[in-house]
């Protein structure tokens, strides 16, 4: 995995905190947008989405692993154990 700036940690620390509001975080498009917006960074896709990944998982808020909602009932929301740190 490559190494991130400073400045790309901040931004996806500040995206995953925005997102905490209207929970379930969504890690799936906060990487997107963090990618499309800092593509003179030049990291993969999955690097970033690793990264959301880890700062996501540290609020215990409910994940969201889509680009968008499939189901007319809405999207599944996968749940992280914070005792445990697996999914429920």
């Amino acid at each position: 995995m490559r190494t991130l700036s400073q400045e790309l940690w901040n931004k996806i620390s500040a995206a995953v905190a925005a997102a905490r509001l209207t929970s379930p975080i969504n890690v799936v498009e906060i990487a997107e947008e963090i990618q499309n917006r800092n593509r003179h960074e030049n990291v993969a896709f999955e690097d970033i989405l690793s990264c959301v990944l880890d700062v996501a998982k540290c609020t215990g808020e409910p994940l969201l692993f889509e680009k968008h909602a499939s189901t007319p009932e809405g999207p599944e929301i996968i749940k992280l154990s914070r005792t445990t740190g697996h999914f429920v």
